[in-house]
């Protein structure tokens, strides 16, 4: 088993080739250079991943991990953990809110059950459990650092799949009650910083359940002492399953050339993971949003990645990855049916 240690994932270099010739296309479109500003830089990062100028563009899956959390005990969110299944059912219907936009996006949605804290299932529901939830961080380590491994090995099986069956641009998101707090101790352990340098509200709790959840995470991490050299045990230690699967995704596509978007701050810690395992990894990752929690900025700046838009966002599941994924068809039909400064020349001599 790949231990997945830290910078011990080398990642093949971008295609600097195809981003210099996407970069002349653009600027040879008809219109003033870079007029269509970060859109135009978007073009040239995916034709730098993707090694090709004819950028596949098209095929779209979003891959959400589902797992609940032991920290939930601690009474750190607004949320009951059992909601977690019900949007889990929801999701597959097509009615949450990254549901909703994935129809209107042309999207595909799998959602994967890495450790969901409950015996229900539905249709389409990917099973991949590996445990039902993790423990209480605030009161023990989350996993074991096997358990860790694993998850990591699912998310990269998960997205080497999708990848397989056609996938172009991959998304990922997740569902997990719990979730920033845990996504906040990541951070933290990472940046090694103090939990309140980056807890935020999450669920929109009140003041006091503010104040509590930045001691909790304070706790879980003076408790467990997470090797902030080491991602595996971070993972382990303070971390949740559906984390690892979002980094064995972001190797997973970046080993295949294939575009991934990040969603929000859950992403973004488990980007902060991947990027002590393949420094690397950032390459290939393209930041949608702004997430509307605390510790996103610091998150961000160390994986030197600015987010294409900022709506306030904060429900996560995806919702964020998704937005972005029209402009990747727009990109298309620009490249497609502009016309070229050559062909406006044509124009212009007759």
């Amino acid at each position: 088993m790949q231990t997945f240690q830290a910078n011990t994932y080398h990642l093949p270099p971008l295609a600097s080739e195809s981003a210099q010739a996407m970069r002349q296309i653009v600027n040879g479109l008809a219109k003033p250079i870079a007029s269509l500003g970060r859109l135009e830089e978007l073009a040239i990062r995916l034709a730098g991943i993707e090694a090709t100028t004819s950028l596949r563009l098209r095929q779209k899956t979003l891959l959400v991990f589902a797992a609940d959390h032991g920290v939930t005990a601690e009474h750190v969110s607004a949320t009951p953990k059992k909601v977690t299944i019900v949007q889990a059912g929801n999701m597959l219907a097509g009615h949450t809110a990254v549901a909703a936009l994935a129809i209107a996006a042309h999207c595909q949605v799998q959602v994967i059950d890495i450790g969901i804290d409950s015996q229900r299932t539905f249709s389409k529901l990917i099973n991949a459990k590996i445990a039902y939830g993790t423990q209480n961080i605030a009161q023990s380590p989350a996993m074991t650092r096997e358990q860790a491994l694993k998850s990591i090995k699912i998310g990269y099986a998960t997205a080497l799949a999708a990848i397989n069956n056609g996938s172009e641009i991959l998304a990922v998101g997740e569902l997990g009650v719990g979730n920033t707090t845990t996504a906040s101790a990541v951070v933290a352990a990472c940046l090694q910083c103090n939990a309140a340098e980056v807890v935020g509200r999450g669920s929109n709790i009140s003041d006091a359940k503010l104040a509590h959840k930045i001691s909790i995470v304070q706790q879980a991490l003076t408790r467990n002492q997470p090797d902030s050299t080491d991602p595996i045990d971070i993972l382990a230690k303070v971390g949740g399953f559906e984390f690892g699967g979002k980094v064995g995704a972001m190797l997973a596509a970046a080993e295949h050339h294939t575009p991934l978007i990040l969603d929000g701050f859950i992403s973004y810690a488990a980007a902060l993971l991947a990027q002590k395992i393949a420094p690397t990894i950032t390459n290939y990752l393209v930041p949608s949003h702004v997430s509307h929690e605390k510790g996103s900025q610091r998150a961000l700046q160390q994986l030197g990645l600015e987010p294409y838009f900022d709506l306030q966002l904060c429900v996560g599941e995806g919702t964020g990855a998704v937005m972005l994924m029209p402009w990747l068809d727009e990109l298309a039909a620009i490249l497609t049916h502009m016309n070229t400064l050559a062909d406006m020349a044509i124009v212009y001599k007759k």
